[in-house]
């Protein structure tokens, strides 16, 4: 098929009602995040009522879980050789103080600067809008009967907020799942061709407790975390930077000291570090600087008493960073689809948020993130996704599906 059938296809058959329906579903099917991550209850039956059965409605037949419990889906022969991968997530954030969350009401989009109208619902701004259109997409091309001689891919992870790759890794690496590109969700229909990755580190400073008034009898982990703290951000390297996605970082987020009692030299003092990394580093070279720094404490004494400091050091999520260019295989497909489908190519950027990109990029399979919703209202009382948007997100995936697969 060339280009103009795709789209006339395509412009009979996508609907900007359904597209909204579906997001408005989604959104009325609670998926948080919680202290269970990926293991939370309601993840699963997310997946297992709310996209699943879809899935099996339009006609794909192929549908497994990994040991994870993300759900791969897969349609097409697969006689010529290429594969397109979409990737939704299912965990959002929790409800906290969002006003009937799990409502899915439709609101005028203008009062929040958004095209057409709007739905709101936890994780609407970012990962059911991009379900929703993948969703639609899927639909409709497969409702089309149009040959897909290719391996179409779409799995539906149980992460989302973690912050860590365990999921898309768990799809790709524990069920051999692969494909010649990806799309992840995007924000606001620009594609992301770039970002920082990111580490977390949990160090914690041993000490020995003593009553305040005789400070010289024990140590304080206290005093010993500062001086870990200066010394890590005196001698970690962060020279480099890149001239879109800025400078390496290493920043102190979180500090707290035991045990909870008044008038106690602390016996331990726990903190975390996030240091963010730019294309071409790896997470587990940075940590490794970063845990020989502060094991140089351990030949520091207390001040007072003169007894050393203990510290233990370890790694803790991580994100790859990620960066493609318009010549990648993924960008040409979405520049060029959304060039027929919307009118015109587009935008890129660079983004300052990490996600399963960078992992995917550094496997080898080209990924950019794509799609709809809106990052100025996630993690908001306004968590919101634009109708419009996830319509036009849906053409977008729909034109890609078709173009390169048939």
């Amino acid at each position: 098929m060339n280009e103009a059938d795709i789209k006339a296809l395509l412009d009979r058959r996508l609907s900007r009602e359904r597209a909204k329906q579906l997001l408005i579903e989604l959104v009325r099917v609670p998926s948080p995040q919680t202290a269970l991550l990926e293991e939370e209850p309601l993840l699963k039956e997310f997946i297992r009522v709310a996209i699943a059965p879809r899935l099996r409605a339009m006609g794909v037949a192929d549908l497994r879980y990994d040991p994870m419990g993300n759900l791969i889906a897969s349609y097409g022969s697969g006689t010529s050789g290429k594969s397109l991968m979409f990737i939704g997530n299912a965990m959002n954030q929790p409800a906290s103080t969002m006003p009937n969350p799990y409502n899915g009401d439709v609101v005028d989009g203008a009062k929040f600067g958004l095209p057409g109208e709007a739905v709101l619902g936890k994780g609407a701004s970012e990962q059911k809008a991009n379900l929703a259109a993948m969703l639609h997409a899927l639909e409709t091309v497969i409702a089309s009967q149009v040959t897909i001689t290719g391996r179409l891919i779409f799995t539906c992870c149980l992460s989302g907020e973690t912050g860590k790759h365990d999921a898309i890794k768990s799809v790709v690496e524990g069920a051999g799942v692969r494909a010649d590109m990806a799309v992840l969700g995007g924000t606001n229909l620009k594609i992301t061709l770039g970002n920082r990755g990111r580490i977390d580190v949990f160090a914690t400073v041993q000490g020995s407790p003593c009553h305040s008034s005789r400070p010289w009898d024990g140590v304080n982990a206290i005093t010993g975390a500062t001086e870990a703290i200066r010394l890590l951000l005196a001698k970690v390297k962060l020279d480099e930077s890149h001239p879109q996605l800025g400078k390496q970082t290493l920043t102190v987020n979180h500090i707290r000291s035991f045990p909870d009692s008044t008038h106690t030299v602390q016996e331990r003092c726990e903190f975390t570090l996030d240091r963010r990394l730019l294309p071409g580093e790896d997470p587990n070279e940075a940590f490794d600087e970063i845990a020989r720094i502060a094991k140089e404490i351990e030949g520091l004494k207390d001040p007072v008493s003169h007894k050393p400091y203990a510290i233990d050091v370890r790694m803790g999520p991580y994100m790859y960073p990620s960066l493609v260019t318009t010549d990648s295989p993924i960008v040409r497909a979405l520049l060029r689809a959304s060039k027929v489908m919307l009118g015109h190519e587009v935008e890129t950027y660079f983004s300052p948020s990490a996600f399963d990109q960078g992992y995917l990029n550094h496997v080898g399979i080209p990924t950019a993130n794509f799609g709809a919703g809106e990052h100025q209202y996630a993690h908001t009382d306004h968590d919101m996704a634009s109708v419009e948007r996830t319509t036009d997100a849906a053409r977008v995936f729909a034109f890609m599906m078709l173009d390169y697969l048939t």
